[in-house]
């Protein structure tokens, strides 16, 4: 797939994405909040990226406290009150608009960040190498974007790591 100049930039709403991943997760029976969605959104965007060399969404992940944030899914979130059943309403079609491997690739990775929990996930967003650990300097700047180089290399080095 990294045949490159073809495949162009998926360009969804990151919106739109992480109301795939609550989708995928309400039909699979996985817990979701908002740190373990972050994070799974985070992991696909990362495989997504590793194995296409595109990006998945518009919205570049920033560098925040507690790991790799989208802002937009964040404040989508904050002005929800009920949002993982907003998210269950809302129209995408990330699935119908992708080839059948990529949403293999993209479900494979839902599920299998979806038996983590939010904690865990924080702590291996923070593991020293991993991307967010690089662009913020082991947590000391906070707040930019993780640039896209870093997290391809990160995902292509450790996508396979667990396979038998």
């Amino acid at each position: 797939m990294n045949e490159g100049a073809e495949m162009q930039d998926m360009n969804f709403d990151s919106v739109d994405v992480a109301a795939y991943i609550v989708k995928q997760c309400a039909a699979n029976n996985y817990y979701i909040d908002l740190t373990k969605l972050q994070k799974i959104l985070f992991a696909c965007y990362g495989a997504f990226l590793a194995v296409t060399g595109k990006r998945l969404c518009k919205e570049h992940p920033r560098a925040w406290p507690h790991g790799p944030v989208f802002p937009r899914v964040y404040n989508y979130t904050k002005k929800h009150i009920d949002f993982i059943q907003d998210l269950l309403k809302r129209e995408e079609s990330i699935a119908t608009s992708m080839d059948s491997k990529i949403v293999e690739l993209i479900n494979y990775t839902i599920s299998f960040f979806s038996n983590y929990r939010a904690g865990e996930l924080v702590r291996w967003s923070h593991q020293i190498g991993s991307p967010w650990d690089i662009a913020t300097s082991h947590g000391r700047k906070l707040q930019g974007e993780i640039p896209d180089e870093l997290i391809a290399d990160y995902f292509k080095k450790n996508l396979t790591k667990n396979d038998e």
